[in-house]
């Protein structure tokens, strides 16, 4: 019952904008968390989160070690002492990542779901429920698994799938369901694209949405060229911001109500709206249990505060470029994710994977239902010359599948440092 109850309490909260004082949200993490006692406002990295992890959060029984023993035994909606949800990331370099939050602050996080939902066109409908189905993590810490979980109250009609699943066995599944709203990652809504326009998929979703992979305006175009619907485009983080763009589908509008946002360069100055950052420093406002105060993400992104053509007042990330964690460095030359999306220009291609193999070298390992190595080489090639990367080499390997970790998420970028295998996020 528990469910339902926080399900009906998140959607009163999601109606309202929050009215959350940071230097209150400080004052309390200061008293209550030994960390906090001594921080001298600097920013927080991921690694100091883990490593600190007992001294941040304000309940003394949550211990990383006996949480990190919880979540390897997590098989549903599994609350910790009866009123912890437990968390896991992977993160991009492999090291993971506990959230916690209680009841209250999860439903300060599913009310951004149900904004997100209200904003997308997905609202719940009577008598005849919404159909819904989400192709997403098989991780079940996963804050996708988590919130799913949650929303399974009897509101929509719900269809989970794996993301690691046979794409033959997704496809048979979603032509039995007949979605009306489809979510996934980019990566995976392109695949099934390609599927609807080779007639294997029959589907006629009104709602599209994607989240947690970087979404390309090349990827854009192919979900939208096969199902007449322009994706709308979820930013969440399993560190609590999130937010998603409007039906103007002019960026994405960020729910600072709840979580305070600053975006920096890669010395950690202030960058002004309009200018593209290195990172964000979010502040959590909501979640008292585990603070999160100027956590950094590696998210690379341009926030504007001019005026939406929907009204919105909300500040938009007007540009994503993934994660500034994920640009190469090639001959010398910074190259953003953004400038391989030349390679889903290619209708033949379904996924890819770019690897660092050297300074001026890159692997494309491209998963594509014809042989399009040549084309894929010249088009890289070319990007490389244009950006000013000084002979750049580049080898392309047609492979029948591509690995996912535990989130489900492709890893797009892999630097000459990075593990293979590791986790591209767009913040969840």
């Amino acid at each position: 019952m528990h469910r339902l109850a926080d399900f009906v309490a998140a959607l009163k909260l999601s109606r309202t904008p929050a009215d959350r004082d940071v230097d209150t949200f400080v004052a309390h993490a200061r008293a209550h968390s030994p960390f906090y006692r001594e921080w001298d406002g600097a920013p927080l990295t991921k690694a100091t989160m883990m490593e600190r992890f007992d001294d941040i959060v304000t309940d003394p029984r949550l211990r990383r070690e006996a949480l990190l023993a919880h979540v390897e035994e997590i098989t549903g909606d599994d609350l910790y002492l009866g009123r912890y949800r437990v968390m896991t990331t992977s993160g991009s370099s492999g090291r993971k990542g506990l959230f916690v939050y209680d009841r209250p602050e999860w439903v300060a996080l599913m009310s951004q779901f149900l904004r997100y939902t209200e904003a997308a066109g997905s609202r719940p409908r009577f008598p005849r429920r919404l159909r819904v189905a989400c192709v997403l993590s098989p991780n079940g810490t996963h804050m996708s698994r988590r919130v799913l979980h949650s929303i399974i109250v009897g509101v929509h009609r719900m269809l989970g799938l794996s993301v690691t699943s046979p794409l033959s066995e997704i496809v048979a599944q979603l032509n039995a369901f007949q979605p009306q709203s489809l979510n996934t990652y980019p990566t995976i809504a392109v695949q099934l694209a390609e599927e609807q326009r080779a007639g294997r998929l029959r589907i006629a979703p009104e709602l599209v949405s994607t989240s947690s992979e970087l979404l390309t305006p090349e990827m854009t175009e192919r979900i939208e060229e096969a199902w007449g619907v322009a994706p709308f485009n979820l930013f969440a983080s399993t560190e609590g911001l999130w937010g998603v763009d409007c039906r103007e589908h002019a960026g994405v509008h960020l729910f600072e109500d709840m979580t305070r946002v600053e975006n920096v360069d890669a010395d950690g100055h202030a960058v002004p709206d309009g200018e593209p950052g290195a990172r964000l420093l979010i502040t959590n406002l909501f979640n008292f249990t585990q603070p999160l105060l100027r956590l950094e993400l590696a998210d690379a992104v341009t926030l504007t505060s001019e005026p939406c053509a929907c009204g919105s007042p909300l500040r938009r990330m007007r540009t994503i470029a993934g994660r500034s964690d994920d640009v190469l460095t090639l001959g010398g030359v910074r190259v953003h994710p953004l400038q391989f999306a030349v390679i889903t220009r290619d209708r033949d291609v379904l996924e890819f994977q770019v690897v660092q193999t050297g300074a001026a070298s890159v692997r494309v390992r491209v998963v594509a239902g014809a042989d399009v190595a040549d084309r894929v080489r010249e088009a890289v090639g070319a990007r490389l010359r244009e950006l000013g990367v000084p002979g750049p080499r580049v080898e392309v390997e047609l492979v029948p599948e591509l690995p996912r970790p535990a989130s489900g998420k492709l890893q797009l970028i892999v630097a000459l440092d990075s593990p293979v295998g590791g986790d591209l996020t767009m913040s969840v």
